[in-house]
């Protein structure tokens, strides 16, 4: 009987990875471009069996301060807690952190803004949220009336606004209104 053995794997680590880079909306051959790296290299680090150098995780928190993958208010304790789960070898500089969390998002090459996107930066901000940070709601459902889950709301109110969840899955059968539902609760 032959026998294999593995090498430990950090799956909270890969999966902390996982979750940013799915946040970003980017695939492995994405992120690899990017990062000017393989895409094996993307995939070992998800898998959780390696950590990448340095710079490549500079670039990669970077890459998510500009796409606002961070919790608002919890950037900088997030990218600490990322760099310290890499189990890197030297510190992170914390100047080059204040320094990058200090300056505005730049625009994301090779991204116009479309007829949309300009629509919605005269838009009202959600209540509780950055002011900086809009959201194209462009393909919401238009609810023009809306009619009880009143305790629905309110709890999913306190989980988006109060709680500050960033995700929130609405199940039930086709047709109940959970479209509805959420496009209510984008507008309160």
């Amino acid at each position: 009987m032959r026998t294999h053995t593995y090498g430990e794997r950090d799956y909270a680590f890969g999966q902390a990875m996982l979750t940013r880079r799915a946040a970003m909306h980017l695939t492995q051959v994405d992120l690899a471009r990017f990062l000017a790296i393989s895409r094996g290299a993307v995939l070992a680090w998800e898998a959780g069996s390696s950590y990448p150098k340095a710079e490549h995780l500079k670039a990669f928190i970077a890459l998510c301060v500009e796409r606002q993958v961070f919790a608002p208010g919890r950037e900088a304790e997030e990218i600490r807690a990322l760099w310290h789960a890499a189990h890197q070898k030297v510190l992170l500089d914390e100047s080059w952190l204040s320094r990058l969390l200090s300056e505005p998002s730049p625009p994301i090459p090779g991204s116009a803004p479309g007829p949309s996107e300009q629509a919605s930066a005269h838009a009202k901000p959600v209540t509780g949220s950055a002011p900086s940070r809009r959201v194209d709601w462009d393909d919401a459902l238009d609810v023009p009336r809306f009619y009880g889950r009143e305790r629905e709301l309110v709890i999913l109110e306190q989980w988006v606004v109060q709680e500050r969840c960033r995700v929130v899955s609405m199940l039930g059968m086709g047709g109940i209104g959970k479209s509805a539902l959420s496009v209510t609760l984008m507008h309160r």
